[in-house]
């Protein structure tokens, strides 16, 4: 069930980018994200010609005043939670407190593949995943670590591993699964959900939980892990399709014979799809965070093959503002 805390939440927005930019255009990217009315712009961490995320979260935020920036998700396994965690204290120093750290267990074996690196079962990657998260969490709050577990093993005190942020940096925890969802709800401070899975391999993308109900049931998840803090939990959606029109039931048919797996009704009720004008955007947004309690939507900017929604959920904004 929603709370009031999560009905009452302020409505953040975020845009997350993954094109590499040169120097001045990276800059000018961010400074029109932030423009558009944006909280927070993000980048991916998938190996290939892509904006590396530390890197281009740096540049952004060196760009902008207000913008927060971010990663939507690491893949915990490419890095050691220790290098995370220094590299995220780093990010916090630079930005005055604008980076927020989104982190997930990985899921693209053809990435591990080509960089050499073992890919473990999904069980074994969440484990990897938890004790990195916690580790991680510990040595940004300037806590000691003593820990000797099944993936990692650190025996310091976190001043001498990174510099110590000067407030707290915020921690995205992203996925579908139960047993990451409620990870999610017992340490992270934003849970970030997208309502797909994946294969084994990820060449396949399941619409497991895109609809209203797939919804409610992964809230539910985070919501019995969190206990008392669920009212402190930020929610988070991806929304994994735009379609600006008047003709929102002629757009939902021809996206479902373009992605498959989902009726046109269903995508109209979708609370990971946004069809129809700028209005009628701002209110199924309005409506789903009455619902279902999420308050921070994250859009996708230009992907190879994917067109930027940047412009359009920029006049949303100004309409939910």
């Amino acid at each position: 069930m929603t709370t009031d805390a999560h009905r009452s939440r302020p409505i953040r927005f975020g845009l997350t980018a993954g094109l590499p930019r040169p120097g001045p255009q990276a800059r000018d990217f961010a400074r029109a994200v932030e423009a558009a009315g944006f909280d927070v712009l993000t980048f991916a961490d998938h190996l290939g010609p892509l904006a590396p995320p530390f890197s281009s979260a740096t540049a952004a935020a060196m760009a902008t005043e207000r913008l927060h920036v971010g990663t939507l998700v690491l893949n915990n396994d490419f890095r050691h939670p220790v290098e995370t965690a220094r590299e995220t204290a780093g990010l916090a120093l630079v930005s005055d407190g604008r980076f927020e750290l989104g982190i997930g267990a990985g899921h693209m074996k053809s990435e591990y593949d080509a960089a050499g690196i073992p890919f473990d079962g999904g069980g074994v990657r969440v484990s990897r995943l938890a004790e990195a998260a916690g580790l991680i969490r510990r040595l940004l709050d300037g806590e000691p670590v003593d820990v000797d577990g099944r993936h990692y093993r650190v025996h310091a005190d976190a001043g001498q591993l990174l510099p110590q942020p000067t407030r707290k940096v915020p921690m995205l925890i992203g996925g579908n699964g139960t047993r990451v969802l409620q990870l999610a709800g017992r340490l992270a401070d934003t849970v970030g959900l997208a309502g797909i899975t994946h294969n084994r391999d990820a060449t396949e993308v399941r619409l497991s939980h895109f609809g209203a109900a797939g919804l409610e049931n992964r809230v539910a998840v985070v919501r019995e892990a969190a206990g008392q803090r669920f009212e402190e939990v930020e929610l988070n959606a991806l929304i994994q399709a735009v379609v600006v029109t008047d003709k929102p039931r002629q757009a939902a048919e021809e996206l479902a014979t373009a992605i498959g797996g989902a009726s046109p009704a269903e995508l109209l009720d979708s609370p990971f799809v946004l069809i129809g004008t700028h209005e009628q955007m701002a209110e199924q947004l309005a409506q789903r965070q009455q619902r279902f309690g999420v308050s921070y939507w994250t859009v996708f900017d230009e992907l190879p093959g994917r067109a930027s929604t940047m412009r359009d959920i920029a006049e949303v904004i100004k309409l939910l503002r």
